[in-house]
């Protein structure tokens, strides 16, 4: 089996172990799971076969987005096993073509389809992620009756798959893993559940609406059908993956990267032992950070761009942990018959065309983080105008600046809106409650434009960064009519960030930049911190979690850190509280210099322990012994002291625990 028994950051806590069958062979895993996490875990990759080359599909969404996972169980066919909870006893089968009733389909479940639940509710939510828990929140706080859908089995949308701290700023949650915020989310919402002002469908898919009826159509479990009459209609429903065309991308072992990280952080099982990653964006490189975290080792990253399209600090990340990133290139073909054996890539000119020999890159599986596609087939149900905008990431609604469309029963908030991060879509979400809340009567018109009028302003100020430039430019095309607050927009660069630092991870006038001075380093004990973050984006938890005031509050979320090295003490809390890992601090007051360096993979190092010292590329630069060991204080991310020469403080960046010594 392919399960993660230890993980730096997550705990799995298992169900009851149930006894299934898969095309008759008896097998085991915990009940709920889904279905294909556990055919996974027992190292079924073939899920169905296409009705016309009949070619193998194996899980790609993991999110119910797609028909790979198409399966035949108890009976039912077309049952997409990523998002059905796996029982005891369960007879699943290979899906060949396009599912069929059998003679042999118990008659209860052909039953169960024609007995729909009708349901009346004031504001409907589809979606629970970050944007649709944070409307149901906003609304609910707000006096509004509100029935919640999700297809998932969990609440927390990508959330729940977010082992990195976030970004942005600690009013939003900025230096607390995503894992964490699902929970924060979902525990501020029972009081409502109990209250009775909100009711959850989970694994519930909204598949039509229908305006005659004025009904939202939606199937539960695959089985049970629910009629849901709103007054409103919130649409959070997030977006799912692209995909790119070479040879084999249908093969099992090619994954989207939502799918990777549902197996691995969510279930404990890996998508296989080699990975190659698609796609140099933040996804890729916080889903090829996650994979080594999890024991899978990343062979490369291809990006068929001239410079990565994440936040430096991620690819920095990575790339001290010895994976590199290939710029202006991308995978041609997968190799293999039955799944993923292998993979070549070839490097592509500035126009995208194929240039030099291809290049055989040894894997069993092709993580696909190439972007993402708003889901917005309701919206078009509905008939809502809509507007193609590729710096959005696809099709998406025109709305007013209180999200709501153009047909005046529907809003929109989240990555269904515009693709962005997970902050900013709980801000969209809080701005969608409130507005349904005011359409409904239920606050006041001066309180409403007070309220929406603070988080716009926070939204702004997150969308200033200069990663967002994309962004801010696709939703002048997306937003209309009058616009009272103003949208900010920043076109300042940061001074020492260039692709150059891309191309080979630090350069030396960046590095020359934030070296403390000598004359306060040679003789401050404990140390001066070294902050490498050379990009414009929202992030404070340095600032917060400073508890001298050496590194000075941000005039602006988007500002570069500032340090006051008067007043640093060493004492390490900024290395343990960056989401970026960016922080270090350096004791330069003895014949050598002990470095203390962030740390979150396993195994944890001991004192005493052996470790192979990196740099910024992931080269070994010399061996060292664990000094001590900061535990941490708020969640996984230690802090390692260990013993370097002087003259390899500004370049070793990450530890490598020697097991064998």
């Amino acid at each position: 089996m392919h399960v993660i028994n230890d993980h730096p950051i997550l705990k799995f806590e298992r169900g009851r172990k149930v006894q299934f069958y898969h095309d008759g062979k008896l097998m085991e895993w915990y009940e709920n799971d889904p279905i294909a996490v556990a055919l996974q875990a027992n190292g079924v990759k073939i899920l169905s076969y296409s009705k016309r080359f009949h070619r193998p599909r194996g899980f790609f969404c993991a999110i119910g987005k797609c028909s790979s996972c198409f399966m035949r169980v108890d009976g039912l066919p077309n049952v997409r096993t990523c998002i059905t909870p796996l029982r005891e006893g369960m007879r699943i089968e290979t899906q060949h073509g396009i599912g069929e009733f059998l003679e042999d389909t118990p008659s209860d479940v052909i039953d169960q389809l024609g007995q729909p639940l009708i349901v009346e509710t004031e504001v409907l939510v589809i979606g629970a992620g970050p944007a649709g828990l944070s409307t149901c929140l906003e609304a609910a706080d707000l006096g509004c009756q509100v029935t919640l859908v999700d297809e998932s089995l969990e609440l927390g949308g990508q959330l729940i798959k977010q082992t990195h701290k976030f970004f942005g700023s600690s009013e939003d949650f900025a230096g607390i893993r995503g894992v964490k915020i699902a929970e924060i989310l979902r525990e501020k919402l029972i009081p409502y559940t109990v209250s009775g002002k909100l009711t959850i469908f989970s694994n519930t898919s909204a598949i039509g609406y229908y305006a005659k009826e004025d009904v939202v159509l939606c199937t539960q479990g695959e089985k049970r059908i629910i009629l849901i009459k709103p007054k409103a209609v919130v649409v959070s429903s997030g977006a799912m993956e692209k995909l790119i065309p070479f040879s084999g991308n249908d093969l099992p072992g090619v994954y989207g990267a939502g799918a990777v990280q549902t197996l691995m952080n969510v279930y404990g099982v890996l998508p296989g032992k080699k990975v190659l990653m698609v796609g140099a964006g933040n996804i890729g490189l916080i889903v090829s950070y996650q994979l080594l975290q999890a024991g899978v080792k990343v062979a490369a990253i291809v990006e068929l761009a001239p410079r990565v399209g994440g936040y430096w600090v991620h690819a920095s990340k990575v790339q001290r942990l010895g994976v590199p990133i290939l710029l202006q290139h991308t995978v041609k073909g997968a190799v293999g018959e039955k799944q993923v054996e292998g993979a070549w890539i070839q490097q592509v000119d500035e126009e995208g065309r194929f240039v030099g020999a291809e290049k055989f890159v040894d894997c069993d599986t092709i993580c696909l983080a190439v972007g993402l596609t708003p889901t917005v087939d309701l919206l078009w149900q509905a008939g809502c105008e809509m507007v193609y905008v590729a710096d959005l990431g696809g099709y998406v609604p025109k709305r007013d600046w209180t999200l709501r469309t153009s047909n005046p029963k529907f809003w929109i908030a989240g990555d269904a809106s515009a693709i962005g991060e997970a902050t900013t879509a709980m801000l969209e979400g809080r701005i969608a409650g409130l507005s349904v809340s005011k359409a409904l009567g239920k606050v006041s018109e001066s309180f409403f434009k007070n309220k929406c009028e603070e988080y716009w302003t926070r939204l702004n100020e997150l969308r200033m960064a200069e990663t967002c430039e994309r962004l801010r430019k696709g939703l002048q095309f997306a937003l209309s009519g009058n616009f009272p607050i103003t949208v900010q927009s920043s076109e300042e660069k940061s001074q020492i960030f260039n692709e150059e630092t891309y191309a080979d991870a630090f350069d030396k006038r960046t590095v020359q930049s934030i070296i403390p001075p000598m004359d306060l380093w040679k003789k401050r004990k404990g140390g001066l911190v070294i902050i490498e973050c050379p990009q414009r984006i929202p992030c404070d938890p340095c600032h917060v979690s400073c508890p001298t005031g050496a590194i000075l509050p941000f005039q602006n979320i988007n500002d570069l850190p500032s340090v006051d090295y008067s007043k640093c003490t060493g004492c390490a809390m900024c290395v343990a509280a960056c989401p970026g890992l960016a922080c270090f601090v350096a004791d330069m007051t003895g014949e050598q210099a002990i470095l203390k360096l962030p740390y979150e993979m396993s195994p944890i190092p001991k004192e005493g322990n052996v470790v192979a010292c990196l740099d910024r590329s992931g080269r070994e630069l010399a061996r060292s012994k664990v000094r001590k060991v900061q535990e941490p204080r708020r969640d996984r991310t230690f802090v390692v002291h260990v013993q370097v020469p002087k003259e390899l403080v500004m370049l070793v960046r990450a530890l490598k625990v020697i097991e064998d010594e």
